[in-house]
């Protein structure tokens, strides 16, 4: 075993086991032994060794063999034969250190403080067992989370692209100039999303700037909607998960203002304060004859309600408002 793997804190109630055992054994029999400190040291290593022994042949072979696979009868007699065998050793080793020693109580004696010290390991074993379990189960829940989020985020990215290279075709379709512009913005876009869409968490500012990117993106394709972007409060220095807010926006130009050919209208609101993000994106509902993009209309951001369920459980609220008029969704999100 490596030295450090001593620092563990799987193996602290080792070491406090075995100091309240040395300290009430020193104590209890060295007034007897202090003239003599030979027999001093030979009984205080014997009896150590005996009940080392004791305890390590319970937690290294019974426990694991027989209670961990629920042989519960077998494992008890096989502990109480262990700790009779202890008390056997330790009354013969009672007797050599003091011969006028005699009787069954001195038999006895040994047995229930075998009985004692092996239900003293047996009970903090259970106990390490308990908490290494609540670990797993913590680690194992962790790593279903990870596994849930980048499958999340690898549903976006294609679903984001899929809608881009649309609106870009419908571009090429009508041999637009803004063709060129239109690809320049969807590079640093896709850049955005290759080099930062991995991490954790980004700065807001540059989460900012990919919503700016794709509104301008879509601005130059619906050159006559009212898209528009407001930021207030303090943005600086808050951090936030890659591409979580821009589904939103997307699902408000999929079913709402690309079902319209006027009339269309986009409105993106941010604001922080106190830590604490206050996101709108309100837009035009489809008409009535569009009967998909009413039935599609928040489908969109089901992905996002995942993501927010696992990595801000209990510090965000999401309200959604709807109207013949218009579609509202509203995100307040504690980003610490």
């Amino acid at each position: 075993m490596q030295p450090q793997k001593w620092l563990n804190p799987q193996y602290l109630f080792h070491y406090l086991l075995w100091s309240f055992f040395l300290l009430s054994l020193i104590s209890d029999v060295y007034p007897l032994y202090a003239v003599n400190p030979s027999r001093f040291f030979i009984y205080v290593f014997s009896k150590t060794g005996i009940i080392i022994s004791l305890v390590y042949i319970n937690l290294g072979v019974l426990y694991p063999i027989l209670f961990k696979r629920k042989k519960y009868i077998l494992y008890t007699i096989a502990a109480l034969l262990l700790c009779g065998l202890v008390a056997a050793a330790n009354s013969s080793l009672e007797r050599y250190m003091t011969p006028e020693l005699t009787g069954q109580a001195v038999v006895w004696g040994q047995f229930t403080m075998a009985m004692r010290y092996l239900l003293i390991a047996f009970l903090l074993q259970i106990t390490v067992d308990y908490y290494r379990q609540k670990e797993l189960l913590k680690k194992a829940e962790l790593e279903k989370i990870n596994a849930e989020l980048n499958f999340l985020k690898a549903q976006l990215n294609p679903h984001f692209l899929f809608n881009t290279l649309n609106n870009l075709y419908g571009l090429i379709l009508e041999k637009s100039d803004k063709c060129g512009e239109s690809v320049l913005k969807l590079a640093d876009i896709m850049k955005y999303m290759l080099s930062e869409g991995k991490e954790d968490k980004v700065a807001l500012e540059k989460e900012i700037s990919l919503i700016q990117n794709y509104t301008e993106l879509e601005r130059l394709r619906k050159t006559d909607a009212a898209i528009t972007f407001t930021i207030t409060g303090n943005v600086n220095g808050q951090l936030i998960p890659p591409l979580l807010l821009l589904p939103f926006i997307e699902n408000a130009f999929k079913y709402g203002l690309n079902t319209v050919s006027r009339n269309g209208f986009i409105k993106i609101g941010m604001n922080v304060d106190d830590n604490t993000l206050f996101f709108t994106v309100e837009n035009n509902t489809p008409p009535d004859s569009n009967k998909e993009a009413i039935q599609s209309l928040g489908i969109g951001i089901e992905n996002v309600k995942k993501r927010l369920r696992l990595l801000y459980p209990d510090k965000y609220e999401m309200l959604i408002a709807e109207d013949p008029q218009f579609y509202k969704v509203t995100l307040h999100l504690n980003l610490k």
